[in-house]
């Protein structure tokens, strides 16, 4: 072992070149290996061409692009429409309508709607969206405007609740805002 010692001196470089070496030999040996065979490639994922639908959101964020006349009418007819069919331009003098009376924005209008009409659905009574704004619509405010649109969903949708049919709970909304 002495005569070993004496013949090899320890190898000694500068720590800078020390990890030069090690560097550069981490890098050889990762390159070495089984190169992808072109089956194991994934092929390039397809871009997507078709549009989302809307017509079948439950909700409308106030981010989303689709105006709230658009949505409703689509709802009802279980499929897109474009902005300027028939169906969304009616859709469009609802929410007017609606908007103006309640001094509500639309798409709040629109929400709080199929809201009611799915709470309604839930305890087996049949109205849809449009219906309801239409129904909300015709109680008489003898010139002021309810609070807001929401209330009167609500307030609708107690007098429902208690057994009464659209006529009746229509009778009593007028009775109670008067």
């Amino acid at each position: 072992m002495a005569l070993t010692k004496h013949l090899m001196p320890p190898l000694r470089l500068p720590s800078c070149c020390a990890c030069t070496l090690i560097a550069a030999l981490a890098f050889v040996l990762t390159g070495c290996g089984e190169e992808p065979t072109p089956e194991a490639s994934a092929p390039p994922t397809p871009v997507a061409t078709e549009k989302p639908t809307f017509y079948n959101l439950t909700w409308l964020r106030q981010i989303d692009p689709t105006p709230a006349e658009q949505w409703l009418a689509s709802r009802e007819v279980g499929h897109d429409l474009d902005l300027y069919d028939p169906a969304v331009t009616k859709m469009r003098e609802k929410l007017d309508i609606a908007s103006k009376r309640f001094r509500d924005h639309p798409r709040m209008i629109a929400n709080r709607a199929v809201q009611l009409e799915g709470m309604l659905q839930e305890k087996k009574i049949a109205e849809r969206a449009p219906e309801i704004i239409d129904t909300l619509c015709e109680v008489q405010l003898s010139g002021r405007s309810v609070e807001s649109f929401s209330s009167l969903t609500q307030q609708y949708y107690n007098l429902r609740m208690e057994g009464l049919d659209r006529d009746k709970a229509i009778v009593t909304l007028r009775q109670q805002n008067p």
